[in-house]
């Protein structure tokens, strides 16, 4: 545990031109990565062994997903896969994001 300073060590740090140590609070890691034109993105790596879902978009853009930086701005074909990637999706999510493809090649 770091000390906390007093008043008067604040003072003369300040009078050095010393910086005073703060915590921050880490943000958590996102990952990311790209399957065609598609961008996901989601707290934890994916897993080598891919979902079924994830299967299926790889045949559709023939290929596999690449881990890439953080891009600049937020690409409009770009999901977050953290509540997939557990357990199976619905019929219905599997469809918004089925004609969010289809409407992107537009």
């Amino acid at each position: 545990m770091f000390p906390e300073w007093t008043r008067q060590q604040r003072a003369a740090l300040q009078v050095m031109g010393i910086p005073v140590w703060q915590k921050k609070s880490a943000k958590p890691p996102v990952f990311y990565y790209r399957l065609g034109g598609l961008y996901m993105h989601g707290p934890r790596e994916l897993p080598v062994s891919l979902p079924d879902w994830l299967n299926d978009l790889c045949l559709y853009f023939e290929q596999r997903p690449v881990a890439i930086k953080a891009p600049l701005q937020t690409p409009d074909l770009c999901f977050d896969y953290a509540d997939w990637l557990d357990g199976s999706i619905s019929a219905e999510q599997k469809k918004a994001l089925w004609q969010k493809l289809q409407n992107a090649k537009r």
